[in-house]
C-alpha cells in the first residue's frame, strides 16, 4: 500500500528526504492540513472528501500510507456504530505524527488551517459529521494541537482598542471581522501582506461594506499597514504592446501616433479607391490624389471625429497630433475613436495607461502588541 519508502539506514539526510516525500505528496499534504484545521483534529472520511478535491478511494489510499508510517491513526468510536448517519471512524495524528509535523514546521500553520476550516461552508452531511461525538485524542497529541485559549481574550483587547477609535463608523463590525481574520491567518508585520482584491477570497471573510472602506479605516486606526511593493511608483503600460514601457513612454507614444496617422491616411486611400470604382464607366477623369473633403463627405471618418474632438479643421488633424504632448494627444485621440460607434480603432495603436501597483496590507507592530 505504501508508496513512500521507510528510512533504510542511509543516514539522516536520506531519512529527511523520505519524510519530506511522505508529507509533500498532494493528497497526503491536504489530509494533514485538514486534520490540523479540524476543530477536534479528528475528521471523518466524509469530512475529508468534502473538503478536498479528491474522491474517497484516493483519500482512503493515502490515509493508509500515512497510517503505515505511524503518522496518523484511525480512531474508532463504537457508540456511533449503531447510530444512523453518524461516523464511527475518525482520522487523527499519532504521537510520532505530532513529533514529525513539529519538526517539519507544520504545526506553525495551525491557526491558519483552523481559520480556513472555520470559514468553510459545510454541507448538511459534513456539518453533521463535524458535530458528531468522537473519541478523545491521546493527551500528548491533544496538548500539542491546542491553540492557546487566550487568543480570543487577547484579541478582545485589540477589538476594544478598535471600537474606541472607530466605533462611530458604520463599518466597525466589518473592521473587527477583517482585523481578526488577518490575525488568525498570521498576516503580521513580517509578512508580505495581501492585496485588497485578495481580501475576500484569501481570508474568506463575509463583510457588508466595501473592502476599500474597511481597510482604510483599519489603516487609519493603526491596525493595518498599507505598503507599496518594491519598484516604480507608477507603471506605464502600452495597450499596443500589452507591456510595461517605463523609460520609453515618449517614444512609444510617438510610435502609436505614427500608426494612428497611417490609419487616417489609409482611410483616404480607401475612399479614393471607392470613388474610382464608382466613376469607372463615367466620362469624367479623376485625380489620383485622395481628397479630405471627399473622404469626410462620404461619412464619418477617424479624421472627422478627431477634428470634432480637438475643435480644428479636418486637414489640420495630422499636424495637431504631431504637436504638443504626444501621450496626451494619443490618449485623447484613442478615447474619442473608441467612444465613436461610426469607426473602428485599428489594433496598431492604443493608449498609454498609467497604473499604480496595488497596495498590500498586513497587521502593524501596534496591532500585534495588543494581542
Amino acid at each position: 500500500m505504501s508508496d513512500a519508502p521507510a528510512a533504510n539506514g542511509d543516514g539522516p539526510f536520506e531519512e529527511q528526504r523520505q519524510i519530506y516525500d511522505l508529507l509533500s505528496q498532494e493528497t497526503r499534504h491536504l489530509i494533514l492540513q485538514f486534520i490540523l484545521g479540524h476543530p477536534d483534529h479528528l475528521p471523518s472520511l466524509a469530512e475529508l472528501a468534502y473538503m478536498m478535491p479528491k474522491n474517497k478511494a484516493a483519500i482512503r489510499d493515502q490515509l493508509a500510507v500515512l497510517s503505515d508510517h505511524n503518522i496518523i491513526e484511525c480512531y474508532r468510536y463504537p457508540p456511533n456504530e449503531d447510530a444512523r448517519d453518524l461516523p464511527s471512524q475518525f482520522y487523527g495524528l499519532t504521537e510520532r505524527g505530532v513529533e514529525i509535523l513539529f519538526e517539519y514546521n507544520y504545526l506553525r500553520g495551525l491557526p491558519v488551517a483552523r481559520a480556513l476550516y472555520d470559514n468553510t461552508r459545510l454541507s448538511e452531511k459534513a456539518q453533521r459529521h463535524r458535530d458528531a461525538p468522537r473519541p478523545e485524542l491521546p493527551q500528548r497529541v491533544s496538548d500539542a494541537l491546542t491553540i492557546e485559549e487566550d487568543n480570543d481574550t487577547d484579541f478582545d483587547r485589540l477589538e476594544r482598542f478598535l471600537r474606541e477609535r472607530k466605533g462611530d463608523t458604520h463599518s466597525i463590525d466589518d473592521q473587527v471581522t477583517v482585523a481578526k481574520a488577518f490575525y488568525n491567518a498570521g498576516i503580521g508585520p513580517d509578512e508580505a501582506g495581501i492585496k485588497r482584491t485578495e481580501l475576500l477570497d484569501s481570508l474568506a471573510v463575509d463583510i457588508e461594506y466595501q473592502p476599500r472602506t474597511v481597510l482604510n479605516h483599519l489603516v487609519d486606526a493603526g491596525i493595518l499597514a498599507q505598503t507599496a511593493p518594491p519598484g516604480p511608483d507608477v507603471f506605464a503600460i502600452s495597450e499596443r504592446l500589452d507591456d510595461i514601457v517605463n523609460g520609453q513612454v515618449t517614444a512609444e507614444a510617438q510610435a502609436n501616433l505614427d500608426a494612428l496617422i497611417a490609419h487616417i491616411d489609409d482611410e483616404l486611400q480607401v475612399t479614393a479607391l471607392s470613388e474610382d470604382a464608382a466613376e469607372q464607366d463615367g466620362p469624367q477623369a479623376h485625380s489620383s490624389a485622395p481628397s479630405i473633403a471627399v473622404a469626410d463627405s462620404a461619412g464619418r471618418s477617424v479624421r472627422s471625429i478627431l477634428a470634432s474632438e480637438f475643435g480644428i479643421e479636418p486637414e489640420q488633424v495630422t499636424d495637431y497630433l504631431r504637436s504638443g504632448d504626444p501621450v496626451d494627444r494619443l490618449n485623447t485621440a484613442v478615447e474619442a475613436i473608441e467612444s465613436s460607434e461610426e469607426v473602428t480603432k485599428s489594433e496598431d495603436y492604443g493608449q498609454i495607461v498609467f497604473v499604480r501597483p496595488a497596495y498590500r496590507y498586513r497587521l502593524t507592530e501596534q496591532a500585534m502588541e495588543l494581542v
